[in-house]
């Protein structure tokens, strides 16, 4: 996830998130569920949290020896200003010598705080041919502050422990935590987990396009991809590819309230099997307890006209709520939970799947790991990181280079 960005609308609601299985009673699960359940606390607790199950690739399209340009498709990042943009052209630089020369697919941008031409034309260059559209999502933070009342503004002062300060200005960088989170981060951060969890899904800027390749700003790609994971979500018509499952856990209240009163039926659990993430309803398993596990939320690919459908949306903007510069809902947990009611309301299978589990191996790191895998790390300082796979990747030191001096 991007270190800076802005607010969050959440209604201030009772109920907490919960990362614990509730204590609702485990009879009648069948065993293949029961034994998942008792596990994931282990599982979890130990980091392992993104095992690759095995391989199931039979009869689905996975890849072809030339790869095929695809109409509507972009591919995404978000930052908070142009002080990234060095970040920015590092991630594109490698995307670009791994898949996107061959590509040539736009590239967007997403900024809350506009950015000069100088680092608009740094990134362009990291791009080659491709396209660059740097874009500002939304209100500044003065727009923001404008359009609430009073007594928001000074909730607000308060959680980022401004109330004796009066002085003292809100800014994108301020730290603040909301009463029931252990989440203390800056009103940027917050902004971006609500961006991503439902504006950006119909923002004008991708209005064009059907298909959204996200990256965070700081993922770096180690090696040439083989398959085009583009290829593989068009051809099999999927809803989500995603690199890594699970990246936390959740378990709310409020939230299973939202999802019934949007959807008439309330995903209680996920769980992913052969490579495919798939989700249990409450009204089916009244004995399942409560618990999404959400998909990694640093490289995913989504089809955005399911994102954008009237259903989805409805629940998106209950899911955010209007607390502004909440953090307790992002958007890992708003990809999975639409992804696998989507599925479910079009009554199919096998329409969200693991990169890895079905041998699609793009080894982006982030975090320290690649491809979400705890097992697989990579180099943690990004110019090692350079350095350390140049060697091996023929170009990409003539290339990338001047993206990777310590600037």
């Amino acid at each position: 996830m991007i270190a800076c960005f802005t607010a969050l609308f959440a209604i201030v609601i009772s109920s907490t998130i919960n990362y614990t299985v509730s204590s609702t009673s485990q009879d009648n699960l069948d065993e293949d569920l029961l034994k998942d359940l008792q596990s994931s606390k282990i599982i979890e607790k130990q980091t392992k949290s993104n095992q690759v199950d095995a391989p199931a690739i039979a009869n689905t399209t996975l890849h072809s020896t030339k790869f095929r340009r695809y109409d509507g498709v972009v591919i995404v990042t978000k930052v908070l200003w142009d002080k990234s943009a060095h970040i920015v052209a590092q991630m594109v630089c490698y995307l670009t010598h791994a898949y996107n020369d061959k590509m040539k697919y736009d590239i967007i941008v997403f900024t809350t705080i506009p950015w000069t031409q100088e680092k608009i034309d740094l990134v362009q260059i990291a791009a080659g041919g491709a396209k660059v559209t740097v874009v500002v999502e939304g209100p500044s933070l003065e727009e923001h502050l404008a359009a609430m009342s009073k007594e928001e503004v000074t909730m607000l002062r308060n959680r980022c422990s401004l109330e004796n300060k009066t002085d003292e200005v809100l800014s994108w960088h301020h730290y603040c935590v909301e009463k029931g989170s252990k989440d203390r981060v800056s009103l940027g951060y917050g902004w971006q987990a609500e961006f991503r969890a439902y504006h950006i899904w119909k923002h004008q800027a991708l209005k064009n396009y059907k298909y959204m390749m996200w990256l965070d700003s700081d993922c770096r790609v180690g090696k040439e991809w083989d398959r085009d994971p583009i290829e593989i979500m068009v051809e099999n018509d999927l809803t989500l590819m995603y690199s890594g499952y699970p990246s936390g856990k959740f378990s709310d209240a409020r939230t299973r309230e939202k999802l019934k009163q949007v959807y008439n039926m309330t995903l209680c659990y996920t769980k992913q099997r052969n490579g495919e993430l798939y989700g249990a309803m409450c009204e089916d398993r009244p004995n399942t307890p409560a618990l999404i596990r959400q998909v990694d939320g640093s490289h995913h690919i989504t089809n955005l006209d399911h994102y954008r459908k009237d259903v989805h949306q409805r629940f998106l903007k209950s899911f955010v709520g209007d607390y502004k510069f909440s953090r307790r809902f992002d958007d890992q947990i708003a990809v999975t939970i639409v992804a696998v009611m989507e599925q479910r309301l079009r009554n199919e299978t096998s329409k969200l799947w693991h990169e890895r589990s079905k041998n699609i191996t793009l080894k982006i790191a982030h975090h320290s790991i690649y491809d979400a895998q705890p097992k697989e790390k990579s180099p943690v300082n990004k110019y090692n990181f350079f350095h350390s796979i140049k060697k091996e990747w023929p170009g990409l030191g003539e290339r990338c280079g001047s993206f990777n001096d310590k600037k």
